[in-house]
C-alpha cells in the first residue's frame, strides 16, 4: 500500500500537467503508455501464441504520428485497413511460421491498447477539451474508488460466472453512483471557477457522462482481469510499484476514453 501511494504521489501531478497542458505532450505520453501496454499485452498472450510485436510498435508510432499531423478523420480508418493487410501480408510470406492465431493477437493488441487509448488525445482536442478529457477519469477512477469502499463496507452479493468473483453488486452500483458524484462534484468547480460563460449545463453532462463512463469503466476493469485469467498472469507488468503495469492501471481508462469521446460528438 505504501508504495502504490508513493507512486501516485509522484505520478499524479505530472499527469495532471501533461493533460492540462495537451498538444504534443499529451501524445507523447499516451503513445509512450501506449507502446508499453502493448508489450505488457503481447508478453501475457507469448505464452502461447506470437503476436508480431514489431509491426504493432512501428504502428503505434505511425498511428500517433498521424494523430498529431492529422487529428481525427476517415484516414484513421484507411490506416487501420493498412495494419491488417500488413499483417495479411506477414501471414501470406511467414506461412510455416505464422498462425492465424498470432496475427489475431497482434491486431487485437494493437486494437486494444494503442487505438483506445488515443481517445483521450482526441477528446483533448475538442472545444473546451481541456475540461472534458477529465470526465474520463472521473468516470474510470471515480468508479473504481467508490465499488472499492462500497464492496468492502456493503458488499454482500458477489457476482458469480465472472472474471472477478470477488466484486459485488453493491460494489458496481456504488462505484457507478459514486462515479456520477464526482462527476457532478468536478462540473460545478468547472462552472464557478474555470469556464462560467459555457452555455452547456455542465454539471448535469458531467455527472451523465462520467456515470455512463462508469458503466464502461467495470467492463473494462473485468476484461483486464479476464484476460490475466486466461493468460495465467497476476500483474500485466511491474512499471509502476504498487499498481502493477501500465494495463493493470489504465484497464478501465481504455475502455472509458471512446465512450466519453462518442458521447460528446453526439451531443456537443
Amino acid at each position: 500500500m505504501l508504495m502504490r501511494l508513493v507512486t501516485t504521489i509522484i505520478a499524479l501531478p505530472l499527469v495532471i500537467f501533461i493533460v492540462n497542458h495537451g498538444g504534443l505532450p499529451l501524445l507523447l505520453m499516451c503513445m509512450i503508455l501506449s507502446l508499453v501496454g502493448l508489450r505488457e499485452l503481447y508478453r501475457a498472450f507469448s505464452k502461447e501464441d506470437k503476436p508480431v510485436h514489431i509491426v504493432g510498435y512501428v504502428f503505434t508510432l505511425v498511428y500517433f504520428g498521424a494523430v498529431f499531423a492529422f487529428g481525427a478523420g476517415y484516414w484513421l480508418l484507411v490506416g487501420l485497413a493498412l495494419f491488417i493487410i500488413c499483417v495479411q501480408a506477414l501471414l501470406v510470406a511467414l506461412f510455416n511460421r505464422l498462425s492465424i492465431e498470432d496475427t489475431v493477437v497482434t491486431v487485437y493488441g494493437f486494437l486494444y491498447v494503442p487505438f483506445l487509448l488515443s481517445f483521450i488525445v482526441l477528446v483533448r482536442e475538442l472545444p473546451l477539451g481541456q475540461f472534458y478529457v477529465w470526465l474520463i477519469f472521473t468516470s474510470a477512477f471515480g468508479c473504481d474508488t467508490f465499488a472499492y469502499i462500497t464492496g468492502v463496507t456493503l458488499g454482500r452479493h458477489k457476482l458469480k460466472n465472472t472474471p472477478s468473483p470477488k466484486k459485488s453488486v453493491e460494489g458496481i452500483i456504488g462505484g457507478m453512483i459514486g462515479a456520477a458524484l464526482v462527476g457532478l462534484i468536478y462540473g460545478y468547480f468547472v462552472v464557478h471557477f474555470a469556464a462560467p460563460e459555457t452555455t452547456v449545463n455542465l454539471m448535469l453532462f458531467a455527472a451523465v457522462v462520467s456515470l455512463i463512463g462508469a458503466v464502461f469503466s467495470v467492463i473494462g476493469d473485468m476484461a483486464a482481469s479476464a484476460i490475466k485469467r486466461r493468460t495465467d498472469i497476476k500483474d500485466f507488468g511491474a512499471l509502476l510499484p504498487g499498481h502493477g503495469g501500465v494495463l493493470d492501471r489504465a484497464d478501465s481508462v481504455i475502455i472509458v476514453a471512446p465512450i466519453v469521446y462518442l458521447v460528446l460528438r453526439l451531443v456537443i
